[in-house]
């Protein structure tokens, strides 16, 4: 049986922008907007506060999710920038030798 990935972005996950001057940059998806839309945020230049709404196609998707960042966020409380810059960091260093992004369509 062959695994297929999903394509569709969820809150928490790891996406690198493909597209602008954030060409290369890594964030974590904190809010979904519509089919085509999500708010991201890196905690440095993108804060929590002030996330950047990038066009999904514009993003590589990735497979690694912060969870604890996806709990807090579905709950409705607070992320800290901090907290956002070390999932990042975290899910950067997890990543698998081979492991594969799901980039552009």
């Amino acid at each position: 049986m062959v695994k297929t990935a999903v394509a569709q972005p969820r809150l928490g996950q790891l996406a690198i922008s493909t597209r602008g001057r954030d060409a290369g940059t890594h964030y974590l998806i904190v809010a979904l907007l519509d089919g085509e839309h999500v708010l991201v945020a890196d905690g440095r230049k993108r804060s929590v506060e002030r996330p950047k709404k990038k066009n999904r196609k514009h993003l590589a998707l990735t497979l690694r999710v912060a969870e604890e960042i996806t709990a807090k966020l579905m709950a409705g409380s607070r992320v800290s920038d901090e907290e956002i810059v070390d999932a990042i960091q975290r899910l950067g260093e997890n990543k698998k030798e081979g492991e594969v992004s799901l980039g552009e369509r």
